[in-house]
């Protein structure tokens, strides 16, 4: 177990808040992996090997970046195997008749391939933690708050994809292939995907970005702020495919909002900016900050040093999704800012943020793909973060209960979908899991993932998929 908690430590980066409850006197629970063996081979051969060797019914968990919101495949089981593909490392830029594409390994995270992409001159829908695996994010139907509208969901751009069956087969899946519609909603539940092939865009499909960070010292008056900022969002932005925001109200008493603007985009910037400063003036906000950024590679980095500062020992997570299909009306904001923005565990939990943002345009006019996703144009996430080190059983209890207790609000107003995204929802909350039609988009898609995952996967190898209890 030393050498489980030594790995654990240094690939997790953060503890699913569900493992870290607990009784008012209860000692803080030790969350480590459970697996009897973990590999981190360095080719697809050795991934084959490895594979083949084992019997066929050993469970195999399948870590790449480690970012995961449950940690399901780091903790994994006592009978398992884990595979770490950290060593997968190779980005390899290639072109075909259509254009440029870029081939990533497993084991890759958003800032190496951000850094990649920069001397490519070239621009993706990463999302924004540095330390997040790509092809992680891409199999369980990543988006990007900034960059989705114009440019997609990331899976929506896969070209090509290497995976390892259960078998131990190597097979290579094109557009052509359906188990490749598949796989980036449901990658890691069906076969260890090894690399992705991606369609790459230009880097002047991003025009600029422009952030305001204003102050707030009473809850009231982030409510306030964000339900005026909230409808210029629906009234404004969400018409408007040449432009998306981001509202960001953080547990450190700071609103942050990002409005990127892309190549389609005419007209000065000011006339979405001008209104959130005048409402943040009448409410005797302060402007603690404002910057700009002219490419996409600075606005892809931009919150980079703040991610990083989220830590704890261990640092407890807690991911939430809702969102609506079209714009949302005055009683989903109502929701969103006097329940979400008011009651959320700020205080409690200051690592903590609500993220408020617009999808829609090239997200759900591009390729189908099965994730809730690609079906939402206004999507929020109540991530809970905090450092469980020094909370005792009752506080650790008293944050996870009041997050619940939020969430489980949000099935009562009508056109509100919950828990539809499978990078942005709690994997490993007790009782119901999420609805499959959600996850993964239509009852039609997850009719189909759960078919080929007889088909591919018929001993339930793969069954560390953050949603593989939907597929049963």
């Amino acid at each position: 177990m030393d050498a489980n908690e030594a790995w654990f430590r240094s690939r997790a980066w953060s503890v699913s808040g569900n493992r870290l409850g607990g009784p008012p006197d209860g000692k803080r629970p030790v969350v480590t992996s459970l697996a009897r063996e973990i590999h981190q081979p360095r080719s697809v051969d050795e991934v084959v090997r490895i594979v083949r060797a084992l019997p066929p019914s050993t469970p195999i968990a399948c870590v790449s970046g480690g970012h995961g919101s449950s940690g399901s495949a780091l903790v994994a089981a006592p009978d398992a195997v884990v595979l770490d593909l950290v060593h997968l490392k190779e980005i390899t830029f290639h072109e075909d008749a259509d254009g440029p594409l870029v081939t990533v390994g497993a084991g890759v995270v958003f800032r190496e391939l951000v850094e990649a992409l920069r001397e490519q001159r070239g621009a993706l829908p990463v999302g924004t933690g540095p330390g997040v695996g790509v092809v992680g994010y891409v199999v369980n139907g990543g988006l990007s708050g900034y960059f989705s509208r114009r440019l997609g969901l990331l899976g929506q751009r896969v070209e090509r994809m290497t995976v390892v069956t259960a078998a131990g087969e190597v097979r290579v899946l094109g557009t052509a292939d359906p188990e490749l519609a598949a796989m980036v909603g449901a990658g890691s539940a069906l076969g260890i995907v090894v690399d992705v092939t991606i369609r790459v865009a230009p880097a002047s499909a991003i025009r600029e970005a422009q952030q305001r960070v204003f102050g707030f010292d009473s809850r009231e008056r982030a409510v306030r702020f964000t339900r005026g900022a909230v409808r210029l969002m629906r009234d404004a932005i969400l018409p408007d495919p040449s432009v998306s925001q981001e509202i960001v109200v953080t547990g450190g008493g700071a609103i942050v909002v990002t409005t990127t603007f892309f190549d389609s985009f005419i007209g000065d910037p000011a006339r979405f900016l001008a209104p959130l400063e005048e409402l943040a003036a009448s409410l005797e906000l302060p402007l603690l900050a404002a910057a700009r950024w002219g490419s996409w590679y600075e606005a892809a980095g931009a919150l980079w040093p703040i991610i990083e500062g989220q830590s704890g020992d261990p640092l407890a997570f807690l991911c939430h999704a809702v969102g609506t299909r079209m714009a949302p009306d005055d009683a989903a904001i109502d929701y969103v800012c006097d329940v979400m923005v008011g009651e959320a565990p700020l205080d409690e939990a200051p690592l903590s943020i609500i993220e408020i943002r617009t999808l829609g345009g090239a997200a759900g006019t591009g390729r189908p793909i099965p994730t809730g996703n690609h079906h939402h144009d206004f999507f929020v996430d109540i991530v809970t973060m905090y450092d469980a080190g020094p909370k005792d059983g009752a506080a650790r209890q008293a944050i996870l209960d009041r997050t619940n207790g939020i969430v489980d609000r949000a099935r009562t107003i009508p056109g509100l979908d919950v828990d539809f995204s499978g990078t942005h929802s709690q994997p490993d909350d007790p009782g119901e899991p999420p609805a499959a039609e959600l996850i993964f988009g239509t009852p039609e898609a997850a009719a189909g993932i759960r078919a080929l995952k007889k088909q591919l996967d018929p001993a339930d190898r793969f069954r560390f998929h953050p949603y593989v209890r939907i597929l049963d």
